[in-house]
């Protein structure tokens, strides 16, 4: 499978924007994540992902947050340019890529952020 890094330009990496987008954002609750977004600062959408311990162990909770990645990558992104924390849920481990994006386009469209 070919490599298809996420560029720092589209990640959200510290914690000072991890509390802004908590503090401001809205949330939505969907099967294998949560989704917290808040009008972005800059030009383009970013993502953050938060896997906890609860999850699993670091194998675990690295697929969780490679399924969001590939997620993020493949659908369609919010309409505006957001900052998009997505906190994973235990199911996340066990679902696919289909699902995992399929749920993450729904909860986008409950926040009102979905193109389509």
């Amino acid at each position: 499978m070919p490599a298809h890094p996420l560029p720092p330009a589209r990640r959200i990496r510290r914690r000072g924007e991890f509390q802004h987008v908590f503090e401001v954002g809205r949330r939505a609750h969907g099967r294998y994540l949560t989704v917290v977004a808040a009008p972005s600062r800059g030009a383009s959408t970013r993502l953050g992902i938060v896997a906890s311990r609860k999850i699993g162990g670091a194998v675990m909770r690295n697929r969780a947050k490679r399924l969001i990645r590939e997620a993020f990558r493949t659908a369609a992104g919010p309409a505006v340019p957001s900052d998009v924390v997505v906190i994973a849920k235990a199911a996340a481990t066990q679902a696919k890529v289909d699902g995992v994006r399929s749920d993450y386009q729904m909860t986008l469209k409950r926040l009102g952020l979905s193109t389509s």
